[in-house]
This record gives C-alpha cells, sequence and structure tokens, in this order.
C-alpha cells in the first residue's frame, strides 16, 4: 500500500493470494468430488477454474494479456502512487500537533496498539476502495477509464487484472491517503508511532486477503453468502452482481471485502442463495473494447469527449447518468 509495487514484500503477498485463491477456487469447482479420495485430473480442474468460452474470447484474451502487463510491466512503470501513505501520514501528523499539540504517550501495550492499527488500517483501505469505486461510477470522466474493467463480457479469476492504469494510479492514491492519513490519527491518539513492524505486517495482510478474495470474486463461480454473513461480507456472487447489467443492479455492492460500507450507504445487493442469471459487459459502445485501442486509448478519447460542451451533431449519445449509477452510458454493466 505504501510503497512500490515492485517491491518484494507484495510480490511475496501476490504470490500467496495467487495460491490462495487458486485452492479456493479448486475447492468450490468441485464440490462433489472434495471429500471423496478420488483423484481429481489436472485438466478437468483447469477447464472448471478457465472454460474454454473465456479463455478464446476477445474478452478473456484482454483479461490475459492485462494479467501479463500487471506482473511485468506495470509495477516498475507506475509504481504504487504519486503519493505515499507516508507522506500524508507525516503531513497529519504535523498537523494535528500543529492544530492541537502533542499528546502524552497512551500506556496500553505494544500488541494492543498493533491490533488497533491493524483494525483501523483495515478500515480505512476498504473505506478507500469504496469510494474510489464510487467515484469512479459517479463522475463521468472517471467511468470513461474505469469502463475498461467493467467491459468484461466473462468473469475470470483474470478479471481482475483488466484495469486502465489512470483507474490504477487513481485507486493507490486515494489508499494512500486514507490509510496514511488514518496512520497519522492513530499517532496521534496513541501518543506515538505505531511500531512500523506491525504496519507492516497489516498492510501485508490486507494486500494479501484483498488479492486473493479480489480474484476469486472475479471467477465465474457463483459463491453466494445470502444470509447473516452476506450482510458484513462481499462474496464472488455479490461482486457478480456488480457486473451485472441489470437496471437493478446498477451501483450496487461497490467494496473490496466487507459490505459494511456498501450498508452504511445504501448500496448494498444481497445475492440469492442459488445462481441468477447475469449479463455482463458495457452496452452501447461504437468500437471493440477488446483491444489495445478500445481498452487503452479510446478512455482517453472518451474523457475528453465528456469535457467537451454537447453539440447537435454528437447529441447525447452516452444518454443520461443511468439513474445515478452509470455517468452515461445508456446501459452499462459495473465493477471493479
Amino acid at each position: 500500500m505504501t510503497g512500490s509495487a515492485s517491491s518484494l514484500p507484495t510480490v511475496l503477498a501476490s504470490i500467496v493470494a495467487a495460491l490462495a485463491t487458486g485452492g479456493l477456487a479448486i475447492w468450490f469447482a468441485a464440490p462433489r468430488r472434495r471429500w471423496r479420495a478420488r483423484r481429481v485430473r489436472g485438466r478437468v480442474l483447469l477447464r472448471a477454474l478457465l472454460p474454454a468460452r473465456v479463455v478464446r474470447s476477445r474478452s478473456g484474451r484482454l483479461d490475459i494479456a492485462a494479467m501479463l502487463f500487471s506482473v511485468t510491466v506495470a509495477g516498475s512503470a507506475l509504481g504504487w502512487a504519486l503519493l505515499s501513505s507516508s507522506w500524508f501520514a507525516d503531513g497529519g501528523s504535523a498537523l494535528l500537533v500543529a492544530l492541537f499539540g502533542p499528546r502524552p504517550a497512551t500506556a496500553l501495550p505494544e500488541w494492543l496498539t498493533g491490533t488497533i492499527a491493524a483494525a483501523a488500517l483495515y478500515l480505512a483501505y476498504e473505506f478507500a476502495y469504496w469510494i474510489d469505486h464510487w467515484l469512479s461510477h459517479k463522475v463521468p470522466v472517471l467511468w470513461e477509464f474505469h469502463k475498461v474493467h467493467h467491459s468484461a463480457e466473462s468473469l475470470s479469476m483474470l478479471t481482475n487484472y483488466r484495469v486502465h492504469p489512470v483507474d490504477t494510479i487513481l485507486f493507490y492514491n486515494i489508499a494512500a491517503a486514507c490509510t496514511g492519513l488514518t496512520a497519522a490519527l492513530l499517532g496521534f491518539v496513541l501518543g506515538r508511532a505505531v511500531d512500523p513492524a506491525a504496519l507492516g505486517l497489516a498492510n501485508l495482510a490486507i494486500f494479501a486477503g484483498s488479492q486473493t478474495l479480489s480474484h476469486l470474486q472475479h471467477s465465474h463461480l457463483w459463491i453466494s453468502l445470502p444470509g447473516r454473513w452476506g450482510k458484513w461480507l462481499l462474496s464472488p456472487a455479490h461482486h457478480q452482481i456488480h457486473h451485472s447489467i441489470a437496471v437493478r443492479h446498477y451501483d450496487r455492492n461497490f467494496g473490496s471485502t466487507t459490505a459494511l460500507f456498501d450498508r452504511m450507504f445504501g448500496t448494498l445487493h444481497m445475492p440469492t442463495a442459488a445462481r441468477e442469471p447475469l449479463t455482463f459487459g458495457v452496452t452501447g459502445l461504437d468500437y471493440d473494447p477488446h483491444g489495445f485501442r478500445g481498452a487503452v486509448l479510446m478512455p482517453f478519447v472518451e474523457a475528453a469527449r465528456r469535457l467537451m460542451p454537447p453539440s447537435p451533431r454528437r447529441g447525447n449519445r452516452r444518454g443520461p447518468a443511468s439513474l445515478a449509477v452509470r455517468p452515461g452510458d445508456g446501459g452499462f454493466a459495473q465493477g471493479a
């Protein structure tokens, strides 16, 4: 969250997340066999996790290309944030001390302050994810970049990588601001800086956990939490609903792993226990969203058009703000 995407801890967390996601997906992909002693063939599992209809489609191939770009180039080329969480933490701490003066150190044991810090940082990251996602749907210019993710017409664990670089940069700066300012507030309230080792461990745990669930959420597997758990945790079914083009699903389930902020702001939509028939994608496009031009270049063109005043020639072909959901795509699919 605070450093470069190419740092060793981040790479290790990514590997752990990938292995955990694969294990969970395999467990759910063969439910009738998981308690039996029979051996499940690797090719059968591979087809269950990545069906041919996904990997052979143009939408699926773009997901694969985005994954390869992410693991080989994106981290070193972009970094996680233009402004790090440390920058926000240092600036926030200095401002709080200037306004209210220094506070005496708390007598709480270090293990407790570390636990408080980890929980607070987790909630700060989740809020950053929710607010970034909400803005990406509500602000027309930002939607043009986020739309790349929603243009996936079939979901797989690779769809998590299908994100425009501008969308990525925006998110990591918002995450840096939220986590950095939270760290500053923690340090001020506790009267001392939280142990860097505890913060680093919390960062890794949050990153690995969110990445694991994020990959699984974008799978085609209908894993639902329709009961009490589904009001607090976001399952893959929750997120598939988020990607649905059905009007009733617009602007729902913006969170990453917890449903807390969706509940707070009225954007939670509970899935049913049985699979719902859903259609994914973005409607009303006049270009192919699955090639380099559509996925990388056209968002800049469409964002520029958003900033231009409407003309009789162009009209309003992007429609209204899609029920305050999709800022102007006459019917689109959400996601993130």
